[in-house]
């Protein structure tokens, strides 16, 4: 992996634990994040943040960053947030995505790793385990699915017609410490703060949804995998655990972790929602990357419980008072 190395959204959810995994392994990440949904105390102290829109990063100067890797997580989440906000979607995932390129290219990165999503490309017909398709639906059903999707066309333009290499790693659920519970966020962070508080857990369908949830240090893993794999240039690869979760037994799941009484309900599943299973094939991700997650979810419940409880009273603020 080249220095310098950026990260943008690295004050997110994915992001900060990247850039813990980063200083652990004893490089010295640059943190590019508006801080609109990311919080700086999730952070290592001493990691150096420049507090920049990545949608206006092409009017900023190189930072003395040239040269570099560059992890490209900025983002606007996710699925209900673009339905309701398309607009302010296009403007970080699409425009965002296209600028960061622009820079990353005009300051001669060595490679950028994009965050695509693996509710993308193949959209909600897909049944079972989903391999790497590069024929993308048009039949995707939000705009955040759309965006990421276009961010990949991108990447596959930049590093085919400008000769920046470029690597789409597709995200499948990911969970674990670094997410604040929100109205936006995932459904995991949700969960357990509800539970944690005596509250419903709320299941918009059935129960009998399945998804795949991969916990955070793996997905950086495999971020990591994609950056140092000379292999995996101009590439897309999924970033899941191969096993399908259904929604109802996560729900008991959580209730047990937390030790909660809290009741499960449920509530008409959201229009756009439309996919029944969803889960990863990581076979290509294993052969060329040597990517192999390590978290079964039981214990990666567990841990993200903890985190909660260890940080409940920053939780609480940066969720703006959520209860």
């Amino acid at each position: 992996m080249d220095s310098p190395i950026i990260v943008t959204g690295g004050a997110g959810a994915i992001g900060s634990q990247l850039v813990k995994r980063l200083v652990h392994d004893e490089f010295a990440p640059t943190v590019i994040d508006n801080l609109s949904s990311g919080h700086k105390w999730l952070l290592p102290k001493d990691v150096s943040v420049l507090e920049r829109d990545v949608a206006d990063i092409e009017q900023e100067s190189t930072f003395g960053l040239s040269g570099g890797t560059v992890f490209h997580l900025a983002a606007f989440f996710a699925n209900q947030n673009s339905v309701e906000n398309p607009e302010l979607d296009l403007r970080t995932n699409g425009n965002g995505t296209l600028a960061l390129l622009r820079w990353a290219a005009e300051t001669n990165a060595k490679k950028v790793i994009y965050a695509s999503a693996g509710c993308s490309i193949v959209g909600h017909k897909a049944v079972g385990s989903i391999e790497e398709v590069e024929q993308a639906t048009l039949h995707m059903d939000t705009p955040y699915q759309i965006t990421k999707a276009l961010g990949e066309f991108y990447c596959c333009y930049f590093h085919e017609q400008v000769g920046l290499p470029t690597v789409r790693c597709r995200f499948f659920n990911s969970y674990g410490p670094g997410e604040v519970p929100g109205r936006y966020r995932n459904v995991i962070p949700n969960w357990i703060w509800a539970a944690l508080h005596g509250k419903p857990l709320v299941i918009t369908g059935t129960g009998d949804e399945t998804r795949d949830f991969i916990y955070v240090d793996d997905l950086v893993d495999g971020l990591v995998k994609a950056a140092n794999s000379p292999n995996a240039d101009g590439q897309a690869f999924n970033l899941g655990t191969e096993i399908e979760v259904h929604i109802g037994d996560l729900a008991e799941w959580i209730l047990k972790a937390t030790d909660s009484n809290s009741k499960i309900v449920h509530a008409a599943r959201r229009t756009w929602d439309r996919s029944m299973r969803r889960c990863a094939s990581i076979a290509k991700a294993r052969q060329v990357l040597g990517f192999e997650p390590q978290t079964y979810i039981h214990d990666g419940l567990e841990k993200t419980v903890d985190w909660f409880l260890r940080n409940k009273q920053q939780i609480y603020k940066s969720a703006g008072g959520l209860a």
